[in-house]
């Protein structure tokens, strides 16, 4: 796909001339495991602005932000504004038990462990050593205690009625990312479909009846993103898509897939200058 392919796929999603034009900000999340916010900005030298997230804050530095001793400290974490919010809509307690199915390299197994105050459990896993070295590199940086590393394939992961909620924090095509879209093809998005949606079921499965499920991708194709959602539907008919719960910019889901995906969010660089992102919460039962 050339760039005027990709501006005109893009046309069929959103107004795609604002949003290839909208800048896309540094952000990081403060680690209250180790730093109140209040201490974090008394310390830091890193220039810090305010988002909708109390948390989540754009970052500006002379150095590069992941070389920083703020982030050495496990203090912050360098993470899109777009990446903490799969894990503020699955909104843990200090009661769950947590699945992060496809964790590495645990941006996002990291934040739900600081909502929920490093108590309750996380199961966190990878398909690789390689890839889980970074995510037990990073828990342990940032002071995760609640959370057990696996690693497994997710799109078959044979545990049942067990969690009482799930992130699919799905391997994706990446279109959100610069340039992904020379290596997009609809038989790349199709194959990475099927790992998707095996991956979706699969952590449905491991749920309690009344446990809830986010599934995201930094992608825009909705083969990879609404399709994958509706199959599961479809095939588990006590499956109901629920409200993200929180306030934030984005745009709703598809409606092509029907009135009930204006409950999905998709987001663009235009929303609050972050990457792209889609997201859908579930419930089982």
């Amino acid at each position: 796909m050339d760039e005027k392919q990709f501006h005109d796929y893009l046309s069929s999603f959103t107004d795609a001339d604002k949003m290839l034009s909208a800048p896309v900000r540094d952000t990081i999340r403060i680690n209250t495991l180790k730093i109140s916010k209040a201490r974090f900005a008394e310390i830091t030298k890193i220039s810090l602005e305010p988002t909708f997230y109390e948390y989540g804050l754009y970052a500006e530095s002379e150095a590069r932000l992941g070389a920083t001793w703020e982030y050495f400290l496990g203090y912050m974490h360098t993470q899109s504004l777009s990446s903490m919010l799969p894990s503020l809509i699955l909104n843990p307690a200090q009661s769950d038990l947590v699945l992060d199915i496809a964790a590495s390299p645990g941006s996002k197994t990291s934040h739900l462990a600081m909502l929920m105050h490093n108590r309750g459990a996380i199961l966190a896993n990878e398909v690789n050593w390689e890839r889980g070295s970074a995510l037990f590199s990073n828990i342990a940086r940032l002071g995760v205690l609640n959370t057990k590393v696996t690693v497994r394939d997710g799109t078959r992961l044979g545990i049942n009625t067990y969690f009482t909620k799930a992130l699919v924090d799905a391997p994706c095509s990446s279109l959100s990312q610069p340039y992904a879209y020379k290596k997009f093809t609809s038989d790349l998005a199709y194959e990475m479909s099927k790992t998707q949606k095996k991956m979706l079921f699969s952590a449905y499965d491991s749920l309690q009846e009344g446990g809830e499920l986010v599934y995201s991708t930094c992608t825009y194709a909705k083969e990879e993103n609404e399709e994958v959602v509706k199959l599961l539907l479809e095939k588990r008919p006590e499956a109901t898509l629920i409200d993200p719960g929180i306030e934030f910019p984005h745009d709703s889901g598809l409606s092509e897939f029907g009135k009930e995906f204006r409950k999905t969010a998709r987001i663009y660089p235009h929303h609050f200058s972050s990457e792209g992102f889609f997201m859908a919460k579930v419930k089982k039962g």
